[in-house]
């Protein structure tokens, strides 16, 4: 496991490789997700993208590389299996509140419960790489009760990483642990400006590119865990 933080002087997964590649995404109707989904769909390095959503992605707009599984409740997640397969790469964009979850449990069941059933999904298809967005902070070591969210939060985040570390065996793991998101980047916006520059915020179109770029390079030898850390480490990945 290496922990990558700062600005990169070259990426830690070498150059870009030739092969054309095949995703899957899970959260892909959310902030980051939706970018992801749009920058894979228009790269020539990916030939399918799979999304398994309640809603329909990219507000319904159709691709011939896109391929949506529409499920009622992520409880039927089990019904997916086969939609699964023939994957390359599997990248975990599962992202909530506790207000939009309705407490802490449901908090808790969506980004480790959901979270943990697609790492499964996707180490049974024989899918080798996996990515998830994390969080600064994420320990899930670290004390917590229900009743104070930013311990809470902090174990969540760092149980959903250990999805993909601890109870499964992905040949290439990446974990980005951005800090302050921005969701609606306005470049007119002289202090959204400051905050991107300045690395106070990270725009989720370039937090989206950093996780495609790096899946595009993904290295032959196996066995690799990424903990790219803050959002100048993050963005320095993109143009590496």
């Amino acid at each position: 496991m290496k922990i990558l933080k700062g600005k990169l002087k070259d990426h830690p997964r070498g150059d870009i490789s030739a092969q054309k590649k095949k995703a899957i995404v899970i959260g892909a109707t959310g902030a980051t997700g939706a970018k992801l989904v749009r920058l894979l769909i228009d790269s020539d390095n990916w030939d399918k993208v799979t999304t398994i959503s309640r809603r329909s992605v990219l507000n319904g707009e159709k691709h011939n590389k896109l391929n949506e599984v529409i499920i009622d409740s992520f409880d039927r997640l089990d019904e997916t299996f086969d939609s699964w397969n023939d994957h390359d790469s599997f990248f975990n964009c599962i992202g909530t509140t506790r207000k939009l979850a309705g407490g802490a449990k449901p908090f808790v069941d969506i980004e480790f419960g959901i979270s943990l059933k697609c790492a499964e999904l996707a180490f049974n298809a024989g899918i080798p790489n996996a990515s998830v967005i994390s969080a600064g902070g994420a320990n899930a070591n670290a004390w917590a009760v229900d009743w104070i969210h930013p311990l809470l939060y902090t174990k969540t985040i760092g149980m959903k990483e250990e999805t993909l570390t601890k109870y499964f065996s992905f040949k290439n793991v990446s974990i980005f642990r951005p800090g302050m998101l921005i969701r609606y980047y306005n470049k007119t916006s002289l202090m959204q400006r400051f905050f991107n520059k300045s690395n106070l915020g990270l725009p989720v179109k370039l937090l989206a590119s950093a996780i495609k770029r790096d899946a595009e390079s993904i290295s032959s030898d196996g066995n690799n865990i990424f903990i790219y850390t803050g959002n100048k480490c993050i963005k320095s990945v993109i143009i590496i």
